[in-house]
């Protein structure tokens, strides 16, 4: 068997993620003598493209039974199951009691915990490749030949420990700035361009995000140069949407920024408790949608003394954002 072949898949059309791509071409070369694949767990970062992959794959998932054609796909917003009994009623018996699909679960960290417990039966491996599921009256057969599931989250830690060792857990990779370049570029209207030491200024700020990307080209720029009616994207063109946006380097948002100038007041580790009282950002919002993209680009440290700004933390206000407030901006990798 070919375990390199490449050809006639659905994954060409995404940009970036190679390593990915291999994992799934390795199970999907499998698939095509078995027809089975091994339920697959795709983590990855929110606008990372996991729903992008999770349909690709589908689409490459043709059956013999079928004339080659590949299987149906149904998509699943976990956070709508609140127990066993709507996912029986609603999604087992109504789309999986004999038939050929693919169930994609999208955000299955949001699945109750009594929902993860029934899966650990329904996907426990065997020779058999079957497992045979009774609920109160029911008893449905999932035939893996037939079945195949594919799960996505963005928070792997909530997902009980056992349900994920029924997984082939596959991570994604953040973008590098070459492929959110592509992926900007891909999104562009035709007759719209952007020199390529423009670009690295754009796929800076994209956060290595691929949904940004495709956000900073629609939304942004597309919107900027047909306003402007200019068919090239220039230095000092994107300076100036910068400016009119508040696109900050590094793709900061006003918001972490705040946070940012907060902890450059104190001297010493910041409490969380004293950094929400200062920004008026509550806890919880901190910990969960700011200071995590702080603490991975180096501008702030956690400590068991407390929250700390970093020395690049503090070049970068001095930069980025106290010139700013002078008049004087630039909006450069540096």
């Amino acid at each position: 068997m070919n375990t390199t072949d490449t050809t006639n898949d659905h994954f060409s059309h995404l940009i970036g993620q190679d390593k990915l791509k291999a994992q799934l071409r390795f199970y999907l070369n499998s698939f095509r003598e078995t027809q089975i694949l091994p339920t697959i767990l795709l983590v990855g970062g929110r606008g990372s493209g996991k729903t992008e992959f999770a349909v690709s794959l589908a689409k490459n998932l043709r059956m013999e039974s079928m004339g080659g054609r590949p299987k149906p796909l149904l998509t699943i917003n976990s956070s709508t199951l609140k127990n066993v009994r709507q996912f029986v009623e609603d999604i087992v018996l109504k789309y999986v009691n004999d038939q050929t699909l693919t169930l994609f679960f999208d955000e299955c960290h949001a699945l109750p915990e009594s929902v993860q417990t029934a899966l650990l039966t329904i996907l426990n491996p065997n020779k058999k490749n079957s497992n045979l599921f009774r609920y109160e009256d029911s008893e449905i057969m999932f035939d893996f030949r037939k079945v195949s599931f594919v799960f996505a989250t963005t928070d792997p830690q909530r997902l009980v420990g056992p349900f994920k060792d029924r997984c082939r857990v596959l991570h994604m990779d953040e973008y590098q700035y070459s492929d959110l370049g592509k992926i900007v570029r891909e999104n562009l209207d035709t007759g719209l361009a952007i020199p390529d030491e423009v670009m690295d200024q754009v796929a800076s700020v994209c956060r290595g995000n691929a949904r940004n990307a495709v956000l900073m080209a629609k939304d942004n720029i597309v919107q900027y140069m047909k306003g402007s009616k200019v068919s090239e994207l220039c230095h000092k063109h994107w300076d100036a949407l910068c400016d009119v946006l508040g696109i900050m380097p590094m793709g900061l948002e006003s918001s972490e920024v705040q946070v940012l100038k907060a902890l450059s007041e104190f001297q010493e580790g910041c409490s969380l408790n004293n950094l929400s009282a200062k920004t008026g950002f509550t806890r919880q919002a901190i910990m969960l949608e700011f200071e995590s993209y702080l603490v991975k680009k180096g501008l702030m440290q956690i400590k068991s003394g407390g929250r700390e700004i970093t020395t690049k933390g503090k070049d970068y206000l001095a930069k980025h954002v106290f010139k700013t407030q002078t008049g004087v901006f630039t909006n450069d990798l540096n």
